[in-house]
């Protein structure tokens, strides 16, 4: 194959490419979706997934012009298109490893993987990336564009720290064909250790943090269960619910969950209140609400002194099961 053909077949070929890429991209986003919550993609993952479709010339330069003795190099170059993952720590690449694995709209294969690289090599610190080829598992139509069996699509999956490192070094040390000289590559070696180490340390953060922040979550996952079978619609998850779960977090019982439904048993127009005003109010949107109005009912004088926000914000809820916040 020349270049004349490389041309024209890549100018056909783009179209298919462009779609199959954006198809796999939003697979892979719409499965996140799930698997990341409370989360949202925009918090999960550090930079927007762009897929990116090769270059003409740079097509042209693998293929006939870096040494890789191609028997049909179109066909084999596996990277015409592909698209970047970049998380925070290691362990968010395992997610999205598992959303991936099972597509059934295609067939996966890992072609590098750091983790296997460090088994095999404990000594060297060297670029650091997971790389998967997916391939259309049969003929797709995606907006009226048919993608053959076998299209291929690369995936890589990083952590920001190795995305980093790599946009400083890989296409200057680990593309060329010219050979860094010692004290560049120990620099380079120092500085993936360094990176190693301190994602070992961001993970032990995180582990550190859910244990301190155990209580609240399980209070959230609570109040947004109850949320969602009394008031019918699914709450928000702001900032401004953690700041509320956190400030009440000391006077939990052991049975929030039961505290609520006898509430909510003994006061049911609270519910209604609470489905009007989430029309237009910010905070009956989120499952907070509930934790409010039992602690307001409970122990209104320490609700006003532990209340995070202002108390114009409160003050309804006092109103709405007969108190005035003004009394406390």
């Amino acid at each position: 194959m020349n270049e004349f053909d490389i041309k024209s077949q890549w100018e056909s070929d783009r179209p298919i490419y462009e779609v199959w890429a954006k198809f796999v991209r939003d697979e892979i986003c719409g499965e996140l979706d799930s698997a990341v919550r409370p989360l949202t993609i925009g918090e999960f993952l550090r930079m927007p997934v762009m897929p990116r479709l090769k270059e003409i010339n740079s097509l042209i330069d693998k293929a006939l012009f870096r040494g890789k003795n191609y028997q049909d190099p179109y066909a084999e170059i596996t990277d015409k298109v592909g698209m970047r993952f970049v998380v925070l720590l290691t362990s968010d690449i395992k997610i999205i490893e598992d959303v991936i694995s099972v597509s059934t709209n295609w067939s996966t294969s890992k072609d590098r993987d750091y983790e296997e690289e460090r088994e095999a090599k404990p000594l060297e610190f060297a670029y650091q990336s997971v790389h998967y080829v997916v391939r259309a598992s049969r003929d797709l139509t995606v907006s009226a564009i048919t993608i053959p069996e076998g299209t291929p699509c690369e995936i890589q999956l990083r952590t920001l720290l190795q995305h980093a490192h790599s946009e400083l070094t890989h296409d200057s040390i680990y593309k060329s064909q010219r050979t860094a000289s010692p004290k560049t590559q120990r620099v380079i070696a120092r500085s993936m250790a360094l990176i190693e180490t301190t994602d070992d340390f961001f993970e032990q953060v995180v582990v550190e943090l859910g244990n301190a922040t155990e209580s609240e979550r399980n209070a959230t996952t609570v109040l947004d269960r109850v949320y969602r079978e009394y008031v019918k619609l699914v709450p928000e998850s702001q900032k401004s619910n953690l700041l509320i779960v956190d400030a009440f977090t000391d006077k939990f019982n052991e049975d929030i969950e039961g505290s609520l439904r006898d509430f909510l048993k003994r006061k049911p127009y609270v519910i209604d209140r609470i489905a009007q005003k989430a029309n237009d109010r910010h905070l009956y949107r989120q499952s907070a609400i509930l934790l409010i109005y039992l602690m307001a009912d409970l122990s209104p004088t320490v609700t006003k002194e532990l209340w995070p926000l202002t108390l114009d914000e409160l003050r309804p809820v006092y109103g709405d099961i007969g108190l005035s916040i003004d009394g406390f």
